[in-house]
C-alpha cells in the first residue's frame, strides 16, 4: 500500500507554515503503483494548484483513498474529491466555498474587476463541476452549496455525497495552521488556530496571494504619509502614477477594508517593506525556517523513541504537520508528561525548491496567454508577458535575457533553444498543446447529439452491449435458489484509428514573433479537427451494417420507411410507432420514443417547421410533435433522407483512447533552418451499436 502525506498550505507558504505543491505531488507519485492512500490536512491554497493536484491524483493508475486527516478546506476539499473513497476520520472538518479574491490586477477600474470576476467564475465553475460529480448533483447546486461557504463533519459530508465513509476508530488530527479568518463563517475553534502563526500578513493580503492574484500597483507603493493636520496616517495609499491619489489624504486602506478586518490586520508589514528584503535577509529567513522545522522533527522523534513508538508511525507524524506537543497527546507518558529535551545542534538539511518547474509553468502559461490573447493562467507567467518569443527561449535556456540586434542574433537565439538540454522545446510544445486543444473544444459537431461517447482502452476492437439485452429479473422459489441470464450478444464492435497530421511553423513566423500567425494556425486546426470528426463520423455511421451483414436502417430491422414521404405529422407518427414496436433480441419490449429528428440542409426549413410550437386556429391542424422533437442538422448528411433517433437507445457509439481525449501536438523536429516542424494526433474511433433506437426516410 502506497501512502503519502499533504499536509499545510495548497502551493505556497504565506506565513512560514508548512505547505505543498503540484511539482511536490508529482514527486510523490513519481514510480508509484497500485493502490495508493492520500492523507490531507490543509486549510486550502491557491485555487489553481488545488485544481493541478486534483488532476494528478485522478490520473494515478491505481485506486485512490483519501483520508481527510484534520482539514480539508477550500481548495483542499477539491483535491480530496479525486478519491475513490473519501474517508472522514472522528472530527474531520470539510470545507467546500467559492474562489475569491479581494485583489485585481491594474489600477482597480472597472475593467479590470469585470476581467476578474470573468476569471472567478470560470474557477468556480469548473470546482462546481468536480464537486456536482461527486455529489451526485447539479452545477448550479454545487454552486449554491460554495456560496454558503458550507462546513461538513464526517456524517454530513458522507450523506451530502462529499465522502464515501467515516471511521471513528481513531480521532482526526488537529486541523492543520492556517489563517481561517479569512473565510467568512469559520467557527471560532478554526480561528483559534491561527492565533499560533505569530506575525501575519493582512487578511486582504493572504486572500490576494490565495487566489494567485499578484499585489496590486497601489498595494506596492503604499508609504506612511502625514495627514493636513501632520499627524502620520497609517498604510496611506499613494499612486506613483496618480497625483490625484496623492493629495487625497482621506483615503486610506481602513477606508477599504471589511468590518471584520483587526486593528493587526492593519498594522502588518507592508508589501514595500516585504520587497525590500535583500538577499541577505531571505536566506538568514530560509535559515530560520529550516531550523524551526528541524527542531520540531526531532522532538517528535525523540519524543517517539522514548514512547517506543516506531520510526516509520513517527515520519508520518512530521509530514502531517504535528507539533510535538500533538503527538505527546496522542502517547502520554503513564508517569508525567515530560517533554524530550530538543538537540539543537544536529546538522542540517536543507530543502530546496525546484525553480525550474516554476519557470516552466510561468513561460508555459505567458505563451499561451500570448497565443490566446488573455491573461496567463498562473500567477508565475506574469514575469514573462512582456517578453518576445526569442527572449522566452533565452530564458528557458539559461541564457542571459537581452535584446537582440538582427534577425541573424534571434535565429542563433532559437538553434541554441533546441538542444537538448533547453527547456524550450518542451515549454514551446506543451502550449502549442493546450492552445490547440481549447481551439477543438470551442466546435461540436452534431455528431455528439446523436451518439454516445464510449471510450477505448487500447486500440483493439471494443465489444458493445445494446440497451435491453441484460437478463430480465425473475421470482426468487421459496427455495431461495436465484436463476441466472446470460446477455444475449450482439456482435458489434466500434473501432478506433489514430490519425496524424504534419505541419511546419516557418522560420519567418518565430524570427517575426508573429504569435498571432500561429494562433490563427492552430484556431484554423482546431476547427479542421472537429470537421474531420464530422465527416469521419457520417461517411461511416448512416451506412454501417452490422453484424448480420444488414445495413444499420434495413426493412428487416423493422426502421426503415416503406415508402418515401416529407416531414409531416403522419409520417413522424408511422416512424414512431415503428420505433415503439422494437424489441429486444429476447423479444422484451423496450417501448422507445424519438426525441431527435436528424436531417440535412436540404431538410432543415421543413423539419424547423414540423417542431415549432405554433398554436392552430383549427384543432385538427394540431401538431402533436410541436416541441417534442429536437432538431440536428448535418451538412454531411445529402439529399433528402431523413432521420428519427431515440436518445435512451443511441445507434452509434464514438470515442477516443482513454486519457488522449483530443488533439495532440508532437514535436518532430528541432528548430532548425526551415523552422519547428511537429505532428498533430488525434486518436478517434465510432461504431454501430443499435438499430432500434433509429428509423429512417428516405424523403419526399
Amino acid at each position: 500500500m502506497n501512502e503519502i502525506f499533504l499536509s499545510g498550505t495548497v502551493g505556497s507558504s504565506f506565513w512560514e507554515e508548512e505547505y505543498f505543491t503540484e511539482a511536490s505531488v508529482r514527486d510523490m507519485l513519481a514510480g508509484l503503483t497500485g493502490p495508493l492512500t492520500v492523507n490531507i490536512n490543509s486549510g486550502g491554497g491557491i485555487a489553481t494548484e488545488g485544481q493541478a493536484i486534483y488532476t494528478l491524483l485522478k490520473d494515478y493508475a491505481g485506486e485512490v483513498t483519501v483520508v481527510v486527516n484534520g482539514i480539508a478546506a477550500s481548495a483542499a476539499s477539491l483535491i480530496a474529491m479525486a478519491g475513490d473513497d473519501i474517508v472522514m476520520p472522528l472530527g474531520a472538518i470539510l470545507m467546500i466555498h467559492d474562489p475569491a479574491t479581494w485583489a485585481v490586477d491594474g489600477r482597480g477600474t472597472e475593467d479590470d474587476h469585470l476581467k476578474a470576476a470573468k476569471q472567478l467564475r470560470v474557477m468556480a465553475n469548473s470546482y462546481a463541476a468536480i464537486y456536482a460529480a461527486r455529489a451526485g448533483i447539479t452545477t448550479a447546486e454545487a454552486r449554491e452549496v460554495m456560496r454558503a461557504e458550507t462546513y461538513y463533519d464526517g456524517d454530513a459530508a458522507v450523506a451530502a455525497g462529499f465522502a464515501t465513509k467515516t471511521d471513528d476508530s481513531a480521532p482526526a488530527a488537529a486541523a492543520a495552521l492556517f489563517d481561517y479568518r479569512i473565510y467568512a463563517h469559520a467557527p471560532s475553534a478554526l480561528r483559534a488556530v491561527g492565533d499560533a502563526l505569530g506575525k501575519r500578513p493582512s487578511a486582504r493580503a493572504i486572500a490576494a496571494m490565495l487566489s494567485g492574484t499578484t499585489k496590486s500597483k497601489q498595494e506596492q507603493t503604499m508609504k506612511r504619509k502625514p495627514n493636513a493636520k501632520g499627524n502620520p496616517v497609517k498604510h496611506q495609499m499613494i499612486d506613483d502614477q496618480d497625483p490625484a491619489l496623492e493629495n487625497d489624504d482621506d483615503t486610506t486602506l481602513e477606508d477599504q477594508a471589511d468590518d471584520d478586518l483587526t486593528a493587526e490586520d492593519e498594522e502588518e508589514t507592508t508589501a514595500e517593506e516585504d520587497d525590500d528584503l535583500t538577499a541577505e535577509e531571505e536566506e538568514e529567513t530560509t535559515a530560520e525556517e529550516d531550523e524551526a522545522e528541524e527542531v520540531r522533527a526531532t522532538a517528535i522523534m525523540n519524543l517517539c523513541k522514548k514512547r517506543k513508538v516506531s520510526t516509520k508511525q513517527a515520519a508520518r507524524y512530521i509530514a502531517m504537520g504535528l507539533t510535538a506537543q500533538q503527538v505527546q497527546g496522542l502517547h502520554p507518558l503513564k508517569n508525567g508528561n515530560n517533554m524530550p529535551k530538543m538537540n539543537t545542534s544536529l546538522p542540517r538539511a536543507r530543502i530546496i525548491r525546484d525553480e525550474r518547474d516554476t519557470r516552466r509553468t510561468g513561460m508555459t502559461a505567458a505563451l499561451v496567454a500570448q497565443l490566446s490573447g488573455g491573461a496567463p493562467s498562473h500567477g508565475a507567467g506574469r514575469a514573462y508577458m512582456d517578453m518576445p518569443l526569442y527572449q522566452l527561449a533565452q530564458a528557458a535556456s539559461g541564457q542571459q535575457v537581452k535584446m537582440a540586434r538582427n534577425s541573424g542574433q534571434i535565429m542563433t537565439v532559437f538553434m541554441d533553444a533546441s538542444h537538448s538540454t533547453s527547456d524550450f522545446p518542451a515549454i514551446f510544445q506543451n502550449a502549442l498543446n493546450k492552445v490547440l486543444l481549447d481551439r477543438y473544444s470551442e466546435f461540436q459537431p452534431s455528431y455528439r447529439q446523436i451518439a454516445k461517447q464510449k471510450n477505448f482502452r487500447d486500440f483493439r476492437p471494443m465489444p458493445l452491449v445494446r440497451s435491453g439485452d441484460f437478463p430480465m429479473p425473475v421470482p426468487v422459489p421459496e427455495s431461495g435458489e436465484i436463476k441466472w441470464g446470460t446477455f444475449s450478444e450482439s456482435g458489434e464492435t466500434a473501432i478506433i484509428v489514430p490519425y496524424a497530421r504534419g505541419l511546419t511553423i516557418s522560420r519567418q513566423m518565430m524570427v517575426n514573433d508573429d504569435l498571432g500567425a500561429i494562433s490563427e494556425l492552430l484556431d484554423g486546426y482546431g476547427e479542421t479537427l472537429a470537421y474531420f470528426e464530422e465527416h469521419t463520423f457520417y461517411a461511416s455511421a448512416l451506412g454501417a451494417k452490422l453484424s448480420d451483414g444488414k445495413d444499420l436502417f434495413h426493412a428487416d430491422h423493422g426502421n426503415l420507411a416503406s415508402s418515401a414521404s416529407g416531414i409531416d405529422p403522419t409520417s413522424i407518427s408511422l416512424g414512431r410507432s415503428a420505433m415503439r414496436k422494437q424489441k429486444s433480441k429476447d423479444g422484451l419490449a423496450l417501448s422507445l420514443s424519438p426525441s431527435i429528428l436528424l436531417v440535412g440542409p436540404d431538410k432543415e426549413t421543413e423539419a424547423e417547421m414540423v417542431v415549432a410550437a405554433i398554436t392552430p386556429t383549427d384543432s385538427e391542424a394540431v401538431n402533436p410533435f410541436a416541441g417534442k422533437l429536437q432538431t440536428v442538422v448535418s451538412s454531411e448528411i445529402q439529399g433528402k433522407a431523413w432521420y428519427l433517433l431515440s436518445g435512451r437507445a443511441p445507434c452509434w457509439v464514438f470515442g477516443y483512447l482513454e486519457g488522449q481525449e483530443g488533439p495532440r501536438v508532437r514535436t518532430e523536429e528541432p528548430f532548425g533552418q526551415q523552422g519547428f516542424k511537429m505532428t498533430v494526433e488525434h486518436d478517434f474511433g465510432l461504431g454501430a451499436a443499435d438499430f432500434r433506437g433509429g428509423y429512417k426516410n428516405t424523403g419526399a
